[in-house]
Order: C-alpha cells, then structure tokens, then sequence
C-alpha cells in the first residue's frame, strides 16, 4: 500500500472520506475547502468515488477529496455489486495516482456497534488498517458534536476505548461540528465551527507530515 511518501511530490495527493449514510460527508468536505463545493443532500446510492472530487490547499502541499457513498442502506446483491465497483474503481485510483489518507466519518450520537459495518466494508476493500506497517492510513473524524457540552474532543476520551474493542483502528482523529458557516449564530458557536475547520485541516496536512517523515513541531499555516 502507498504511503505519503512514496507518492507523487508534485501532484495532489488523494484522500477518501467513507461513512454510513447522513453522516454528513458532503458538509466536511465543505468545512475542509473552506466554502460551500459539494451538495449536502443525503448520499446516492451510486459509488460518488467514481464522480466529482475537490482539491484544496494545505500549506505547500494539494489534495484531492473524494467522497465514497455508503452501503448501510443496500440490500445483498446491491452492496456486492457496489463493493465490486468501488474495488475497481479503488484499485485504478491507487495504481493511477495512489492513495495517501482514509477518512472514515461518523457520528459522535451514533451507537457505536453500528458503525463497525461501513468501517468493515471500507477497509476489506483496500486491505488497509492504522496498524497495518506500510498501509494507507485510516483516520477517525466525528461529526454533530456541536451541542456537545464539554470541549469537543472530550468525545474521543471517553469513546476511543471502546472503539478500539470493536476492531476499529485508527492513526489519528477529529472531533468536530461541520454546520455550514452561520452569521446569525452565537459566537460560540461560530468559533466551535472555526475550530473544526483548523482541526480537520490540520488533521489532513499533519498526516502528511507524519507520512514524509518530516517534524510536525512547527507546521506552517494552513491558509486557504
């Protein structure tokens, strides 16, 4: 499996965000590009890997999102013509350009054993765990805590265990609130939003940074 840094160095660099449907995949590509690119509407049943994705900078590097539907929702025959499809697809973007980061999207409300199928599902395909020496990494982004009543990555202290005793491994993580930008909310809650976008961004770009091998102590400013 590729890693960052045995990926192109000019190029931009692919990253996939999977997750059961509603999770909101759509709303944290937005709050990643910094603006309103991709339509928020709940996910087709169509595998959107094969469709539109969006590049963003981040520092001095470029990456491209893709966004991977879910099979949560899919009868037999449908999920496993889906997994063929998304295999191929999966296997002509790794060989074509690599893949460099797995996103995988659920929400912080979400009863946790249910999670584990489209995280199953995803993984099986690519063959790729956070523990795996050599693998595609796979980070854990946590989304609708915006009433959450206490710093939002208290979330992950309290869940990650239990994560992990379901099989669910992960090399990094974000805990976050992607609601679109909102002027007449309160000034809590624009700066709660403010926080996700820096987080998730710098989830992406320090990841990168990790792959390279490079030191993460003074990482530049991820400027739009």
């Amino acid at each position: 499996m590729s890693t960052a840094s045995s990926l192109s160095l000019t190029g931009p660099l692919n990253v996939l965000l999977f997750g059961e449907t509603g999770v909101g995949k759509s709303a944290i590509i937005n709050l990643i590009m910094g603006h309103e690119v991709a339509q928020t509407s709940p996910d087709a049943e169509t595998c959107t890997l094969q469709h539109t994705s969006h590049e963003v900078n981040l520092a001095e590097r470029r990456f491209k999102l893709w966004e991977v539907s879910s099979i949560e929702s899919m009868g037999f025959f449908q999920a496993l013509f889906t997994k063929w499809r998304l295999k191929k697809s999966y296997k002509k973007l790794y060989r074509d350009d690599g893949v460099y980061l797995l996103l995988y999207c659920m929400r912080g409300s979400r009863a946790q054993r249910a999670l584990i199928k489209d995280y199953k599902f995803f993984t099986d395909i690519v063959g790729s765990t956070a523990t795996v020496a050599g693998g595609v990494p796979v980070a854990a982004v946590v989304t609708s805590l915006e009433d959450y009543p206490k710093d939002m990555d208290v979330w992950w202290t309290k869940n990650k265990d239990n994560l992990e005793r379901l099989g669910m491994r992960f090399s990094a993580h974000a805990c976050i609130t992607s609601l679109p930008h909102d002027p007449a909310s309160s000034p809590a809650m624009r700066a709660r939003r403010q926080r996700s976008e820096q987080v998730i961004r710098c989830l992406i770009y320090e990841s990168y940074k990790t792959g390279t091998e490079t030191s993460r102590s003074s990482s530049p400013a991820l400027a739009r």
